[in-house]
């Protein structure tokens, strides 16, 4: 008999036996009368339903690895792609502790992880661990981008030698559709070095220079809090250094580049964001000497400048 059908059994009973006027329940073995409570009776497993061991872990982790919770993390004008990605299981989707954006992506960068070599571009070196997603915008292929986002490095974060944060990425568009390869195009991606130094990687497709490092030392990433980060692009025209880089952090110009010359084709243009968030591109030594997590909230781009975000505090 299932534990249903003993419940049932039971209370049917019951009510039978107060129907008889048998008040004073029944008469256990070697015990006075006891009122019987069919509610709280102790009974034997229902063999009709077995229940299975559960495996789900109290808490599901949700990451860039499942395509839903990368397109919702990321909204409906950013749309995230597979093409050499890696570590998007690192990258894990969490509730905001600030109002200012609904939710953060914490990036795990673990000290034994070395990012596959085949996904390296723009003359990139060995990185380690972390994340590398491109985001592409919804736009009509434009030459002048505007973004904004949030970092937060934990207040116990070991920069070590370096590595590299979200910054743009640009790839040739001929009658409105992108080349398949990215090598062609560039990436202008913030980045630390030595220690908590600020610059930004501009990499480019052009032989004359094909890595610059922009604005090193003009600012300091802190620990601990929330940074506004905003980069401003324009591309050149071809053969011409007449583009234009603009970098604020915390709302504070702190770079401007006015021959900026990453065009080796009119035909480039503004892709998105190159999602990084990674150690290395400096040999070995620049590997996590211990587990780090970094922490990215709020992407938005505008073909004008979005400025900061008001803070809570300010309505």
């Amino acid at each position: 008999m299932t534990r249903r059908a003993l419940m049932r059994s039971s209370s049917a009973g019951a009510l039978g036996l107060a129907a008889a006027g048998l008040s004073g329940g029944l008469a256990a073995c070697g015990s006075g009368p006891r009122q019987v409570d069919p509610a709280s009776e102790i009974l034997p497993p229902d063999t009709s339903t077995p229940v299975a061991a559960s495996t789900t872990p109290a808490r599901a982790h949700r990451t860039l690895a499942n395509t839903d919770v990368a397109r919702q993390f990321f909204g409906e004008k950013l749309v995230p792609m597979t093409r050499s990605s890696f570590g998007l299981d690192l990258a894990e989707v969490l509730p905001s502790d600030d109002k200012r954006f609904p939710s953060l992506l914490r990036v795990s960068i673990p000290i034994d992880v070395t990012n596959p070599e085949e996904k390296r571009i723009y003359q990139d070196g060995a990185t380690y661990g972390g994340v590398q997603m491109f985001v592409d915008h919804t736009l009509r292929s434009p030459y002048e981008l505007y973004m904004r986002y949030y970092v937060r490095f934990p207040q116990n974060f070991d920069f070590g030698k370096g590595g590299r944060l979200p910054g743009f990425f640009g790839t040739i568009v001929k009658n409105r559709v992108r080349t398949e390869t990215l090598r062609s195009g560039f990436a202008t991606r913030f980045a630390w070095r030595d220690g908590d130094s600020g610059l930004v990687y501009a990499n480019t497709a052009r032989s004359d220079h094909p890595t610059n490092t922009v604005g090193k030392a003009t600012w300091r990433w802190p620990r601990g809090r929330w940074v506004c980060v905003e980069q401003g692009v324009k591309l050149n025209f071809e053969g011409y250094s007449d583009g234009l880089m603009l970098i604020w952090i915390d709302g504070k110009l702190v770079y401007k580049d006015q021959k900026f010359n990453p065009r080796i084709s009119n035909d480039l243009r503004v892709g998105g964001f190159l999602v990084t968030a990674t150690f290395g591109d400096g040999g070995t030594t620049f590997k996590p000497v211990s587990p780090q997590t970094i922490d990215l909230a709020g992407f938005a781009y505008d073909v004008k400048r979005l400025n900061p975000l008001p803070k809570p505090e300010d309505g």
